[in-house]
């Protein structure tokens, strides 16, 4: 942002047109874009030394974690042997209360994961034709780089929830270090939106006892998937190594399968696919219509759980969350205990990171988004004061 091209008079005339310019700018960008807050590097952990995070730190009693070892890796390997009280979700299947379906028959929980990208917008054009809404599990540095489009999600009607900072295992982090991960991409929501979200998904759907502890204490609901059936793996479609055909091939006969399945389908299943590349929209184009087609009930995470109150918080209001979130009854569906200490008294800043690798992880290395609407303003501040 910079209105040094512009023809100069006197040099203080610029001087002025750039601070005021720069006033317009993150003024408009209050509440919509964070655009004008320092964040951590895109891409990387960040730092548990910063006030921010120091800050969030004294929230939280983090006194009687697990005593689980930190993973290697990324994502880890499974260790040869691993503790029942671990309760790893990538290496043991197990899920603890984390959400893995929804509880009544015949409902699909749509939910997409590491945007907001280029792709996303063009995502949502398939999904207001269809006419259904999603969860986005949205990374925090991508939210800093693309606030506009996380409006347009939420001004849709989807429902936003976290996928962390930088898209890194969560069980090779310290404690403090995914409080960083979490507060950080919770931060950037809310300052994009100004709504606080409680839903997050584990990169890799790594997760376990330890880092679940964390997140608890943070106030947020764990959301995984119904199990290796319902992972398009379409993240592969970009490394060549699967394609809209196969991905969607493989979802078709899952969803065939879970419904002929008088025992599966006795609850609705958890998608996940990803806003990463033309073709994995392609795979959402072609798989919506087919579940409405065969009578699934598309849903959002909220919606398919039933929760009145999707997010923490809502413009700074706190909502009526009250500590816990459970759908078990009789569906037999584990959501499970949710603390809410340590989550509506967050430290709010008045100021105003998708690693790549050889698997799931990726950059988005784009420019910071300003509207440019907002960038014209400056010119005519110029003209103005060189009357």
């Amino acid at each position: 942002m910079s209105f040094a091209r512009v023809i100069l008079r006197p040099r203080f005339i610029s001087i002025i047109a750039y601070t005021i310019g720069a006033i317009c700018v993150q003024a408009a960008s209050s509440g919509s874009s964070p655009s004008a807050i320092t964040y951590p590097r895109i891409g990387a952990i960040p730092s548990i030394n910063s006030p921010e995070v120091q800050a969030w730190l004294k929230e939280i009693d983090l006194s009687g974690s697990p005593l689980i070892g930190l993973n290697h890796g990324v994502p880890p390997d499974c260790p040869a042997k691993i503790d029942s009280s671990v309760c790893y979700w990538t290496c043991q299947g197990c899920a603890e209360d984390d959400v893995v379906a929804c509880p009544n028959p015949n409902v699909w929980g749509l939910t997409f994961d590491d945007g907001p990208t280029e792709v996303t917008t063009s995502l949502l054009k398939v999904l207001h034709k269809e006419n259904v809404k999603a969860t986005f599990f949205l990374i925090g540095g991508n939210v800093v780089q693309f606030p506009e489009v996380v409006k347009a999600e939420l001004e849709q009607g989807h429902h936003l929830a976290s996928h962390t900072w930088s898209h890194h295992t969560l069980t090779t982090l310290t404690n403090e270090q995914i409080v960083a991960e979490m507060k950080w991409t919770e931060k950037a929501i809310e300052d994009a939106t100004g709504y606080r979200v409680k839903y997050m998904r584990p990169p890799y759907g790594d997760v376990d006892n330890h880092v679940r502890f964390v997140l608890k204490k943070l106030g947020y609901i764990i959301v995984d998937w119904t199990g290796d059936a319902f992972d398009t793996d379409d993240w592969k479609i970009p490394m060549k190594q699967a394609n809209v055909s196969s991905v969607t091939t493989h979802f078709k006969k899952s969803a065939a399968t879970y419904n002929a399945n008088k025992s599966l389908s006795k609850k609705g299943f958890i998608s996940l696919e990803h806003d990463l590349s033309v073709e994995t929209v392609r795979v959402a184009k072609e798989l919506i219509p087919y579940g409405t087609s065969h009578g699934l009930i598309i849903q959002s995470i909220p919606n398919c759980l039933h929760d009145a109150t999707p997010y923490a918080a809502m413009n700074g209001v706190v909502k009526g969350v009250n500590g816990s979130h459970s759908t078990t009854g009789s569906s037999g569906m584990n959501t499970g205990a949710q603390s809410q200490k340590g989550k509506n008294d967050m430290v709010t800043s008045t100021s105003v990171s998708t690693s790549a690798g050889a698997s799931r992880q990726h950059f988005l290395g784009h420019a910071l988004m300003l509207s440019p609407t907002i960038l014209a303003l400056g010119p005519i501040v110029v003209a103005i004061l060189a009357l």
